[in-house]
């Protein structure tokens, strides 16, 4: 009887390789990664575009003449009507939370305000009826904007400054917050 044998194939290292089978295995990895990415994190975004800004500068003159407070103070408040759009190029609804205003003066400090609120509104503009002129349709908070489409409108923030501080400013942004999102930014530019 003869003694069974076990060879096996011998491979030589000077046999050149087939680069087929790690090349396909690559391409499908990226796309697989490419399509995991998309829909776990879609490429598209929110934008956000100033269109316009007004603004009213007021000055209020307290006056006394009792001996408990000053005889005379003055308070300075400053509206900034802006007007801006945001554009939805997600996927997916999105949802506005708060708008925020950050004024850096010539110095370097920094003072930021909310948006005046829907229902303090009414009450600003007869205090202060030069304002109503200046406020066009509202962009409110809790605005639902569907994919691929936009909404416009004027947001309203009141800052204790004067106007000389506004003209001399070294920036002012507008910051919009978005529910379960990223917030986006625009600057009102200096006139």
């Amino acid at each position: 009887m003869s003694d069974p044998s076990f060879s096996q194939p011998s491979f030589h290292q000077d046999e050149p390789r087939s680069l087929l089978v790690p090349a396909l295995l690559a391409v499908a990895f990226v796309v697989l990664a490419f399509f995991i990415a998309r829909r776990f994190f879609p490429a598209t975004t929110v934008n956000i575009a100033h269109i316009h800004t007004d603004i009213l500068p007021t000055t209020t003159v307290y006056k006394s003449d009792s001996i408990v407070v000053a005889p005379s103070e003055t308070d300075n408040i400053l509206f900034v009507a802006s007007t801006i759009r945001i554009d939805n190029q997600r996927k997916y609804p999105i949802s506005l939370d708060d708008f925020t205003l950050t004024l850096t003066d010539i110095a370097g400090a920094q003072q930021t305000a909310k948006a005046v609120q829907k229902f303090d509104l009414p009450n600003t503009e007869v205090m202060f009826p030069n304002l109503k002129p200046l406020i066009g349709p509202l962009l409110l908070r809790d605005t639902n904007i569907d994919p691929g489409k936009s909404a416009q409108g004027t947001i309203v923030f009141s800052l204790p400054v004067d106007a000389t501080t506004w003209n001399n400013r070294k920036s002012a942004e507008i910051q919009v917050d978005i529910y379960h999102g990223h917030p986006v930014y625009t600057t009102i530019p200096k006139p």
